[in-house]
């Protein structure tokens, strides 16, 4: 929908409102959350927000500029942003913010307790085992070959790879396993790999992932040309509808909101089994959010911006919002 279409509320603001966007931190994500950070505020101040840029890196200084801001805008990857730890922090200092609340968070962040709520709910999902100590090896040792190491709370596919033979790999898991304290062996599903963007309880047109690396990891993510990306995904839309009724229903049962990205593998029968949920896509040039939503007729801009007015409505009893010099317009 048009953004002029959108700006027709009842309720005016007769300033502007400013928008502190969260980017940076400590997690192994930072380098990314910087670049998904100054591409929203960019695509915020072109829409009409006044935007302060928030590194939790530098606490001091963030715990000054919160008093400045009306709502937040979190572009934080990985521990820290994505595990609810910024969201109780501003639940404490009642900032609004965009995206799904701490525990709803958390519980998509733990691979291990997502995939028990997924289960629970029998939407599908690639079998697996938890691992947080040396003498679980012996489950691991029956665990069928190939499969996925990674870590039970990292995103972007950090520290995670895959194992074609346990008895060369233990080494390199226990490793793994010292760095990260939780592992999660996952079983290795051979096919397809697809994405679909969820954006206000709508599913977006679906993504397929090519990547040229056997294993769609943290460089084939982030370096351009690495990955080949075909939006909309070249599927049957009986297929498409069905890939996007799971992601609405991850989205659903692990209770998120606004925003989410929900990744599948298909295996060589054509099944869909749901990887994860994440709860702060990358805003990145690269990003697959931002290209499912362009794919959907939503700009860059339009997507931010519902993103901050979803957090508007949501603090301010469902009023709609008018940007300051939009008045008239509306």
């Amino acid at each position: 929908m048009p953004l002029k279409s959108r700006l027709k509320p009842k309720y005016v603001l007769s300033k502007k409102i400013k928008v502190g966007v969260l980017f940076g931190g400590s997690s192994s994500e930072r380098k990314i959350s910087r670049r998904s950070g100054r591409a929203v505020m960019r695509a915020l101040q072109a829409t009409g927000f006044c935007t302060l840029a928030l590194d939790p890196a530098r606490p001091a200084k963030m715990r000054r500029d919160l008093k400045k801001i009306d709502l937040a805008f979190i572009a934080l990857h990985g521990r820290g942003g994505e595990d609810g730890t910024i969201q109780r922090f501003l639940d404490r200092k009642r900032i609004p913010y965009v995206g799904s609340n701490a525990r709803a968070s958390l519980l998509a962040f733990d691979k291990v307790r997502a995939k028990k709520r997924l289960l629970k709910h029998r939407i599908p999902t690639p079998s697996y085992l938890f691992i947080r100590r040396a003498g679980d090896w012996h489950k691991l040792s029956g665990f069928p070959e190939p499969f996925f190491i990674k870590p039970n709370r990292e995103g972007s596919s950090i520290g995670a790879f895959p194992v074609e033979n346990f008895t060369k790999s233990v080494e390199k898991i226990r490793r793994a396993l010292r760095r990260y304290k939780v592992l999660l062996a996952e079983e290795k599903i051979e096919g397809r790999e697809f994405t679909v963007g969820v954006l206000k309880n709508r599913a977006l047109p679906v993504i397929e992932l090519v990547p040229k690396r056997t294993f769609y990891d943290y460089r084939a993510k982030y370096t351009k040309g690495m990955t080949e990306y075909r939006v909309p995904a070249p599927i049957l839309p009986q297929f498409a509808a069905r890939l996007k009724r799971l992601a609405l229903s991850v989205h659903r049962v692990l209770g998120l909101r606004d925003f989410s990205r929900v990744d599948f593998m298909t295996d060589k029968k054509g099944r869909p089994f749901v990887l994860e949920a994440n709860t702060i896509p990358g805003f990145t040039a690269l990003s697959l959010l931002p290209k499912a939503a362009r794919a959907g007729g939503i700009s860059f801009e339009n997507l931010c911006y519902q993103l901050i007015e979803a957090a508007w409505k949501r603090r301010n009893q469902g009023r709609k919002l008018v940007l300051h010099g939009q008045e008239k317009k509306a």
